[in-house]
């Protein structure tokens, strides 16, 4: 008898732009059952009103759709007397004084909620000049948040992110050993953490107790420095060795297709389904 299948793929519907039906569309397709929603219509989910999260909810059930996460970009912040440099923050604000933070994390755990997503994703604080910096491990809001999470049901996931404070394993496992037991764990990108030349099997294994869902995209180095990003599977990301050890610590991770390949990300999101369910032990569904 076969194994049932334990991890799952998920799929974010702004990889092929602004109209989340495309994307969805795609999943089925692919037999993709879980989303991941980041932005629509070229606005970023946690600004959008109530009534609108209500219609992508709507058009992800109407397809058999379930949201696995929400790509928030709460704390990929700085203050706004900080200048920080270009930041991907898909149509939020990337400076935002104090005492609006607790709200915009208010706002993102209502959107999961409405979505139907069981996880909310976060970063560290930009960094910026060093007297305007920001430390994440200290931030007061972020226990404030991660009560306001777990009254909700929702947990809070930290990505490791290079343009911002905590990217690096050292200063996440710091994180995520004070918090792991207020609930906070962390959304793995490893690329990203192949970017800062850590994506080893001894790092990750360090890492692995505390992963609660993985982006998975990947890429070349140009000898300029720069990245061209190509389909999972296809670039220098050591996905051969990590894999089978985020799935022996944890046989039940959701793996995210992330691809930013631009010119054709349909085939980029068909070949990386493809990768995983091959790669991941025992399959992905």
């Amino acid at each position: 008898m076969t194994a049932p299948l334990n991890s799952t793929l998920v799929l974010n519907p702004d990889e092929l732009g602004p109209d989340p039906t495309l994307g969805m569309d795609l999943a089925v397709k692919l037999g993709i059952g879980h989303l991941e929603i980041r932005s629509v219509e070229s606005a970023n989910a946690v600004t959008l009103p109530k009534e609108r999260l209500e219609h992508i909810r709507s058009l992800a059930d109407e397809r058999g759709l379930k949201v696995a996460a929400l790509a928030s970009p709460l704390w990929k912040w700085c203050r706004p007397e900080a200048r920080p440099g270009r930041v991907d923050t898909f149509g939020f604000p990337t400076q935002v004084a104090p005492e609006h933070r607790l709200g915009w994390v208010e706002r993102a755990i209502k959107a999961a909620a409405i979505l139907g997503a069981p996880t909310v994703r976060i970063f560290s604080h930009l960094r910026v000049e060093p007297e305007l910096t920001e430390q994440f491990v200290s931030d007061p809001l972020l226990p404030q948040a991660l009560e306001v999470a777990n009254r909700s049901g929702v947990r809070l996931l930290l990505e490791n992110e290079p343009v911002c404070t905590v990217a690096h394993a050292e200063p996440l496992l710091e994180v995520l050993r004070r918090y792991h037991g207020q609930g906070l764990g962390l959304w793995l990108d490893v690329a990203n953490l192949h970017e800062v030349g850590q994506a080893t099997g001894e790092v990750v294994e360090y890492l692995a107790p505390y992963v609660g869902y993985v982006h998975v995209k990947d890429y070349d180095s140009n000898a300029d420095g720069s990245r061209t990003f190509c389909p999972a599977g296809e670039g220098c990301v050591p996905y051969d060795e990590v894999l089978p050890l985020l799935h022996a610590a944890c046989p039940t991770l959701p793996y995210a297709l992330e691809t930013h390949v631009r010119d054709s990300p349909a085939d980029a999101l068909r070949a990386g389904a493809a990768f995983l369910r091959s790669m991941v032990p025992g399959g992905v569904a």
